[in-house]
């Protein structure tokens, strides 16, 4: 459906496609930063163990984000705003105002994950507000 990506926006590293239940994403093979066409990420969050696309070592990710901001989409070149989902986990993430992908340093996903867990803020704001 999609070009296959070659370069990585933040190291500039090569890219690989990886797959979890027949959901195909981009992985950095030097930051292992994580690349999730639209919607990807929010499919891939609900599926048991598709945490372990996230192989990267987070600290490197945290280098890679407070560095790194600055990025271009690697699959349209659109400029990507710097967006922050605040749960559990506090993530500043990548996301392309134009093809709605979004970009998530290595040991992001894990978090991003987690906040959708029923443990997460979001849930317990919603029992506390009896809305789930």
């Amino acid at each position: 459906m999609y070009k296959r990506l070659t370069k990585c926006p933040k190291c500039g590293g090569k890219m690989e496609q990886v797959a979890y239940a027949n959901i195909e994403i981009d992985r950095c093979q030097d930051c292992h930063g994580l690349w999730f066409d639209a919607q990807e990420a929010e499919k891939l969050k609900q599926i048991d163990g598709s945490e372990i696309l996230d192989d990267g070592n987070p600290e490197l990710g945290r280098y890679y984000n407070r560095n790194r901001t600055k990025i271009s989409c690697p699959r349209c070149r659109a400029k990507m705003s710097q967006m922050l989902d605040i749960d559990r986990y506090s993530i500043w993430y990548e996301k392309c105002p134009k093809c709605q992908g979004i970009w998530l340093d290595a040991g992001e996903f894990k978090k991003f994950k987690d906040n959708f867990t029923q443990t997460g803020f979001t849930h317990k704001l919603k029992q506390w507000l009896h809305l789930s």
